[in-house]
């Protein structure tokens, strides 16, 4: 048995990308089997964009395109149409989008509409298209999401610009679990440096931000996998040189020092002010250790699971291993799969084997998306488990919750160190 279902395919990643946009309409050409779920990711994951949960009138959206969701409506196609064809009914959707004044439209034909031929030609007007024929079939959602980004920007074609300032952030989807805080505690740490975040691409920028997003003079990776197309895009036509750390993804301390320490080399700024930041959640970090030491609780020796896209399981597995001492017995990664080899190499250069199915290999704390992760406790697999990825199970949350970056560190900290002290029975 696997729960390869729990993993996110790259039509969801395509319609995240288009969604990601705060004022674009994304729709679906297609039954409504691709549109539920997708439209409910949307709505949990950027309650801010509009329209969101204040929308949520199932008498305002129960006509047939929307079927009592505000986000991605879609043609519904039946049997009939899969025959026949349902230009008539899109562009009836199209219109109907068009009254909602958006910037942008994106319009996906879901998988059956490609495999029938359905022309997004025949659709258009005065507000942006985007037409996507179709998704990768046996995609992932980072490769989804880069395609879907990579047609907005060629959509809205940003005007080059001779004086560049600030950077992008790049790599991040509205997918990610605690996206925003991530932004906010990323810019945060450049801020601190002098250095000015002008959007990030893919994930909760405007139409007006897409335009201006050539005048950057850095693209600056989160997630590698989710961006490095899209940096490669603007470096190709725009010259923009982007930034990608080779410790993965920000997460821990060393690997958001370097992620610090590379943007500002590439910019010729002092990264000592948000290294002080790093330093001082170090301080406290150790302080918690201190406390685990004097009651004989310690995390060193204690076993590991994850499943997570590539540069977070890097990160996440190098970290848990140099800082705490603790030792990986699975790691599997479903997209950017050069970190995940790259962790295997250093483990069997350090005589540690490690299997490649996180679900049925016994561990002290499996690391993954919330699903993953309780699946794996209620079956006996881990002990214990700290969500990393999305999707999470936070219906509210009232205070930011970074994932990357010094904070998100002692989030994960956090929630080892209490899982390794509940799992002895300590508190």
């Amino acid at each position: 048995m696997t729960l390869e279902h729990e993993r996110p395919e790259s039509l969801l990643g395509m319609l995240m990308g288009f969604e990601g946009v705060r004022d674009a309409c994304t729709i679906v050409h297609g039954p409504t089997g691709c549109k539920y779920y997708p439209s409910a990711f949307s709505e949990a994951a950027f309650p801010d964009r509009g329209p969101g949960w204040e929308s949520r009138n199932v008498f305002r959206w129960e006509d047939a395109y929307f079927f009592s969701q505000p986000r991605i409506p879609c043609t519904y196609l039946d049997f009939d149409m899969f025959v026949s064809g349902a230009s008539g009914r899109l562009k009836d959707l199209y219109a109907r989008a068009e009254k909602m004044g958006p910037s942008l439209i994106c319009v996906v034909n879901s998988p059956g509409a490609s495999l029938i031929g359905e022309d997004l030609g025949s659709i258009g007007g005065k507000i942006p298209t985007v037409r996507a024929e179709k998704a990768r079939y046996s995609g992932t959602f980072a490769d989804g999401f880069q395609d879907a980004v990579g047609a907005i920007v060629r959509e809205a074609a940003p005007a080059k610009q001779e004086e560049r300032h600030g950077v992008n952030l790049m790599g991040i989807t509205i997918g990610h679990l605690h996206w925003e805080d991530d932004i906010a505690e990323l810019s945060s740490l450049l801020k601190a440096c002098g250095i000015e975040v002008r959007c990030t691409v893919g994930a909760g920028w405007s139409m007006e931000d897409v335009r201006g997003s050539a005048g950057a003079e850095l693209n600056v990776l989160i997630f590698p996998e989710y961006g490095r197309r899209i940096a490669e895009l603007y470096e190709k036509e725009y010259g923009i040189p982007f930034f990608e750390s080779q410790e993965g993804a920000p997460i821990g301390f060393s690997a958001a020092e370097a992620w610090v320490k590379g943007v500002c080399s590439a910019l010729g700024k002092g990264p000592s002010p948000a290294l002080a930041i790093i330093a001082g959640a170090r301080k406290a970090a150790a302080r918690a250790l201190l406390k685990m030491e004097a009651a004989h609780i310690l995390p060193k020796g204690r076993t590991f699971s994850v499943y997570a896209d590539g540069s977070m399981l890097y990160a996440v597995s190098m970290f848990l291993y140099d800082y705490l001492g603790m030792v990986p017995v699975a790691l599997r990664s479903p997209g950017g799969k050069e970190w995940k080899e790259r962790a295997e190499e250093r483990f069997r250069a350090l005589g540690i084997p490690v299997s490649d199915d996180p679900e049925h290999t016994q561990s002290d704390i499996i690391l993954a998306s919330e699903g993953l992760c309780v699946s794996a406790v209620n079956r006996g697999t881990a002990l214990s488990q700290a969500v990393i990825e999305a999707p999470g199970g936070d219906f509210i949350r009232t205070r930011p919750e970074p994932i990357v970056g010094p904070a998100g560190t002692l989030r994960l900290l956090d929630i080892v160190l209490n899982g390794i002290a509940d799992n002895q029975h300590f508190r």
